[in-house]
């Protein structure tokens, strides 16, 4: 290590640039302000008259409720599976079981289907019908039982 004079600054090893942007109520750096001073802002769009719930749209306007339903039938088959150590956790790619939580996800997916089942179609009904057979017969043979 050297030693440096009273009066000698030491020259960092590195450079720290700033890459944020800063938005127009806070202080903005000099070189940034030189820069937006050249090239002006781009007029802002005009805004609709559309009044403000009828142009953001919402998780409900985007699935039906039988959707979703669907969408947790899925996700819980996929946990049943998970915990009857028939497929690894994605997460962290190990394979474990633990029936009492697969025995939960399985009732789960069946009362979900015996709500979903009046508004299905046939083919709809025997297919959820034959998920939630697969998933019992799966367990039987990982439980022992």
């Amino acid at each position: 290590m050297t030693k440096k004079t009273p009066g000698e600054e030491e020259e960092p090893s590195f450079r720290v640039t700033d890459r944020r942007r800063v938005s127009p109520e806070s202080s903005q750096d000099p070189a940034r302000t030189a820069e937006s001073e050249r090239t002006p802002d781009p007029p802002s769009p005009p805004i609709a008259d559309t009044p403000p719930h009828e142009a953001e749209t919402t998780p409900d306007e985007i699935l039906s409720t039988p959707d979703l339903v669907r969408i947790f039938v899925a996700e819980l088959q996929t946990r049943a599976l998970l915990h009857m150590g028939l497929i690894p956790n994605p997460a962290t790619r190990l394979v474990a079981k633990d029936l009492p939580q697969a025995r939960l996800a399985i009732e789960c997916v069946a009362a979900l289907i015996e709500t979903l089942s009046p508004s299905a179609s046939p083919a709809e009904r025997e297919e959820l019908q034959q998920v939630l057979t697969n998933l019992r017969l799966h367990f039987v043979r990982e439980s022992g039982v």
